[in-house]
């Protein structure tokens, strides 16, 4: 492989979280269908199957608001809540604190790191990289997924949105990451699987960067940004010390 950061000086990398080192996606749909099929079982089924999935998708776009600060944690997760009810043809109501009571422990209990995740900051720190997260959900409930996950020892830094003040693509969330990692934002690369937030975003913000892309394949579009920023396309997190050119 390329190593495309090579000649960069590359001292640090920063990881996204929420579907970089564990599968936020696959907990979310399993919590989302049993914590809605819990507060509404009268609802239309083939719906509550597919209340995981909705409650992830967020159609409306309160975790974009949460990110640019418009909103907090606590209201975007109202919101996010309320919209799912409307779908599900429920009535208005508080839904929060039944919700949450049915969804947190299992999703929580689904949540697994990925298995590439131990090995890859292994490798890093042998080339002694500094490691560290940036990810847009909030410091606490971050600390609990990693713990949940079973990484809570493994970082250097964990960065979120709140404990920030600004979310990722702001160019801020990503230079003061890498100032609390102890890094220069030009010598720290970022890593994560959402292009538009993650790899163009920190690639705005005068830092090396690299796409994640797990399953499937990159659409024409997608292809064309990332050649045009000259972000490479990683299908393992291993392959990030490969880019270093070491």
């Amino acid at each position: 492989m390329t190593a495309a950061w090579d000649g960069l000086g590359v001292e640090a990398v920063l990881l996204d979280a929420d579907d970089t080192l564990y599968d936020t996606r696959t907990a979310m749909h399993r919590a989302g269908a049993a914590a809605a099929t819990r507060v509404w079982p009268d609802a239309d089924p083939e719906r509550l199957a597919a209340a995981g999935v909705r409650f992830r998708d967020d159609p409306q776009g309160h975790f974009a608001a949460y990110t640019r600060g418009e909103t907090d944690f606590a209201q975007m997760r109202r919101a996010r809540l309320g919209e799912l009810a409307v779908w599900l043809g429920q009535p208005d109501g508080e839904w929060s604190a039944p919700f949450d009571e049915a969804y947190e422990p299992a999703f929580l209990d689904a949540l697994e790191a990925f298995d590439d995740v131990r090995p890859a900051v292994g490798a890093l720190r042998e080339q002694g990289v500094l490691v560290g997260v940036l990810t847009n959900s909030a410091g606490d409930y971050t600390q609990a997924k990693l713990v949940a996950a079973g990484l809570e020892d493994l970082f250097d830094v964990v960065c979120s949105r709140d404990t920030l003040g600004f979310g990722k693509p702001d160019a801020r969330a990503f230079h003061e990451a890498a100032r609390r990692l102890g890094a220069d934002p030009s010598r720290t690369g970022y890593v994560g699987d959402e292009l538009t937030t993650d790899p163009l975003g920190a690639v705005g913000a005068g830092m090396p960067a690299a796409w994640l892309v797990r399953d499937g394949e990159p659409g024409e579009r997608e292809r064309l940004l990332v050649a045009q920023h000259d972000v490479p396309v990683v299908r393992s997190l291993r392959e990030i010390a490969g880019l270093r050119g070491v």
